[in-house]
């Protein structure tokens, strides 16, 4: 969840920046990281994500790199992602307390 907010943060920061000559489209590195870490078979706990800028992009004529429509898209996808593991620790969280709870 941590890098879903991160990556949101990212994204509105990219288009905040839409028309400042120059700007570098900034992206989020996790997912790879942690499918590595998944098909190792090693701890996932400590994969952070990171921040970098994206230079394989087109530019406009004054060097930036920023796609609304690409950006816009990335963030509802992101946004998607984040609700999905919100339900999903909502329902981790109602399994537990359904497994402390008393028996009737």
């Amino acid at each position: 969840m941590d890098a879903t907010a991160l990556k949101s943060r990212v994204h509105a920061a990219n288009l905040a920046n839409q028309n400042t000559p120059g700007y570098k489209t900034k992206a989020v590195e996790f997912d790879a990281a942690f499918q590595q870490a998944l098909a190792a078979g090693t701890s996932t706990r400590d994969i952070e994500a990171s921040v970098y800028e994206r230079h394989d992009l087109p530019e406009d004529n004054d060097g930036n790199n920023v796609s609304t429509e690409r950006e816009t898209l990335g963030q509802a996808q992101n946004q998607t992602l984040y609700n999905a593991y919100l339900a999903l620790m909502q329902g981790k969280k109602k399994l537990l307390v359904t497994a402390i709870s008393p028996a009737p």
